[in-house]
């Protein structure tokens, strides 16, 4: 014999809990994934930054460049003006000087530097975040005289 009485009240409590926790599940999956893809816009944003440094130091001794007047002794003082407003700080870092041995026991001359291009910025989960690229400039690319 079958019987016509449809769901008692306990099976349809227990369905609708079943289908809140999954729709809760879903939601806090979604709002991790919202952050995480900002976060990732952020890192790629910052290296378009750090790129734009770099790019700007190897112009060094060109006509029109941000960093004009400024010599090998003290690139790491052309830094980029970022927005009002941006969210990154760029740092450069000396890693690495290259010079050339003189005859003589004089001095060696220091005729390109290796420097670290450093944006930092602070992610949508308040943590400290950065990328660091490396970028050689070298006093006698891009000479006009």
């Amino acid at each position: 014999m079958i019987s016509n009485r449809g769901f008692s009240l306990v099976e349809v409590l227990i369905s609708i809990v079943v289908v809140v926790l999954a729709g809760v599940g879903t939601l806090k999956l979604y709002s991790y994934i919202e952050v995480e893809k900002s976060n990732a816009m952020m890192a790629v944003e910052a290296k378009r930054v750090a790129e734009n440094q770099i790019s700007a130091l190897q112009a060094l001794n060109t006509l029109d460049s941000s960093c004009a007047g400024k010599t090998l002794d003290d690139i790491n003082t052309c830094i980029l003006t970022l927005p009002a407003g941006s969210p990154f700080t760029v740092t450069m870092n000396n890693v690495k000087a290259v010079d050339s041995p003189v005859a003589g026991g004089a001095a060696a001359e220091v005729y390109a530097k290796v420097i670290g291009v450093e944006v930092s910025w602070i992610d949508r989960n308040g943590e400290n975040r950065s990328i660091e690229l490396p970028a050689t400039v070298s006093k006698f690319t891009n000479l006009l005289d």
